[in-house]
């Protein structure tokens, strides 16, 4: 995927035009003073900082008005001439040479330590990857490439960090205007990914929910193991029983896994594309009414979705079997909101204050941000062996922050580029009845879409799905299997030693499943362990978008 900002070297003899380009790649400028500076003012050797008041064109040369503020002394204005032109507003740093010559180093170069040129690459001890950095824009000019597609020559010098005050000389699709900000994120080869505004908003927020879905989150064991106790008493109100039931009907089941039709199901409904499926259904919705089932006293009454107390329940019902495509909205996620809702108006206010989590104790030493795969489990064996209404309130709203959370990092990690490719993530969790016992399969599809090109117009997305699970039998397990154009490749990881030998031994079966199903079979790999977090174009998204 082509990155927004690239850093190739910019040479002197870029294209460019005018006082402001000649002034950008000149690093050193010899200044002639017009009369004798004192030496109290800038003796030889000294520096000082410097700004150009005002420059006019004189017999081929250039008489520059000059304001010098030097520490402890009031600011001095010096006539110089230069051969080269300086803007009025420049800043730059001038060292006296001689009582009459001065040198001036531009702010374009203000970070070239000892004249070096700008920076062409980032230093990785640096800028490791995911570092955020920060540069204002000093110039920006377009670079003639015999294609259709403009390319931008920019420099810009860094204001924060460990390399403050250097300048970077990029290469953009997009062009910059000079003293803007430009806020970027390191990439995996060293690349610069930037943002809008408007786009960092978006990811602040996303960054904001991810941080208190996962500070408030659980997941469903405690919660299903509860709710199948509580749900098997008699003196609940019927209303009650049934949202608990529905909730219950969602729960897979390994030989419901087993098969294409119930996978599919079973990733429709899981919850995380709750949001999608009302907008669908609102659509329908107002498509169905007509301008004949409008009366003049309930104007486009008939459009609007019904209020969400109504409809949660009777999504919930809706529970569907494999094989069968679900109503939108009709899914996991609705059934917990629809119970989360009817144990509210089951209980009195004062329980209704301890809905929510205290955060969990691990917190503190996990990082919040895109990427993070499987999400860790948390042990509230003392809260989920109470059973009672409050308790299951709580935990309700723990696995609703749990779903939310993985829908946070599918919208953190899905992205486009600046040159049409595109990235899109789907994390998502599937609750798992394992006889007795209660877990979770946790998933992670990742398609990655290259940008159309002259030869095919659709090319064909790479896709990565990512499975974590831990059943009694095998233990903590991870697979990761990929398939592009046909191929297919996959790697199993897990942590016992038995669990390693029953996978190996059921590799060549597994092969020959795969080639039956017409696909080309690429590395079959079992490892021991955890496997390395998912390789995307950039941790931590960033749009493609100069500021």
């Amino acid at each position: 995927m082509t990155p927004d900002l690239n850093l190739p070297p910019i040479t002197a003899n870029r294209p460019g035009t005018g006082a402001s380009a000649a002034a950008a790649v000149t690093s050193a400028v010899a200044l002639e003073l017009l009369r004798p500076i004192a030496a109290q003012t800038l003796a030889p050797g000294e520096s000082a900082r410097a700004q150009v008041v005002d420059s006019q064109p004189r017999s081929g040369q250039f008489e520059i008005l000059l304001r010098l503020a030097k520490a402890g002394l009031p600011p001095t204005e010096v006539s110089v001439t230069s051969r080269q032109p300086l803007d009025a507003g420049t800043s730059l740093t001038v060292q006296a040479v001689s009582s009459t010559r001065l040198l001036a180093v531009l702010d374009s170069a203000a970070g070239q330590q000892a004249g070096q040129p700008p920076l062409s690459k980032l230093d990785p001890q640096l800028f490791p990857l995911g570092t955020l950095v920060q540069a204002r824009i000093i110039d920006s000019q377009a670079v003639s490439t015999g294609s259709e597609q403009a390319r931008f020559a920019i420099l810009a010098r860094l204001l924060q960090g460990p390399a403050a005050g250097a300048v970077l000389s990029l290469d953009s699709a997009r062009p910059a205007a000079p003293g803007s900000l430009l806020t970027a994120m390191v990439g995996s080869k060293g690349e610069l990914r930037a943002t809008s505004v408007t786009e960092q908003v978006r990811q602040l927020d996303l960054l904001q929910g991810m941080r208190t879905t996962l500070q408030h989150q659980a997941s469903s064991e405690p919660m299903l193991r509860l709710l199948t106790t509580l749900a098997a008493l008699p003196e609940l109100p019927p209303l009650l029983q049934a949202g608990m039931r529905q909730v219950l009907a969602h729960v897979s089941t390994p030989e419901y896994l087993s098969t294409p039709a119930g996978v599919a199901q079973a990733v429709r409904q899981s919850g995380v594309f709750l949001e999608a499926g009302l907008a669908q259904l609102s659509l329908a919705l107002r498509a169905g009414a007509t301008p004949s089932n409008t009366s003049a006293a309930e104007p486009l009454q008939q459009n609007l979705l019904p209020p969400l107390t109504r409809v949660l329940p009777l999504l919930a019902s809706l529970a569907t079997p494999p094989g069968t495509e679900p109503l939108p909205g009709a899914d996991f996620k609705a059934s917990l909101l629809n119970l989360l809702v009817t144990l509210q108006q089951q209980l009195p206010p004062e329980a209704q204050r301890l809905a929510t989590l205290p955060p969990g104790p691990w917190q503190a030493a996990l990082t919040v941000k895109p990427g993070l795969f499987p999400l860790p489990s948390r042990t509230l064996q003392a809260l989920s062996d109470a059973p009672d209404l409050g308790s299951l309130l709580r935990l309700t709203a723990a696995l609703l922050s749990r779903i939310q959370h993985h829908q946070f990092q599918s919208l953190g990690q899905t992205q486009s580029f600046a040159d049409g490719s595109n990235q899109t993530v789907w994390q998502l969790e599937i609750p798992l009845r394992d006889g007795p016992q209660f877990t979770q399969v946790q998933m992670r599809i990742q398609r990655d879409q290259a940008a159309p090109g002259s030869r095919q117009t659709e090319p064909a997305p790479q896709w990565e799905i990512r499975l974590a699970f831990n059943l009694d039998q095998l233990g903590p397990m991870q697979t990761i299997a990929r398939l592009y154009k046909g191929r297919v490749s996959s790697e199993f990881w897990a942590e016992q030693s038995d669990t390693l030998l029953r996978i190996n031994a059921e590799m060549d079966r597994l092969r020959d499943r795969l080639l039956t199903r017409g696909l080309e079979v690429g590395e079959l790999s079992v490892h021991r362990g955890s496997p390395p977090p998912p390789r995307q174009a950039v941790q931590q998204r960033w749009i493609d978008e100069v500021t």
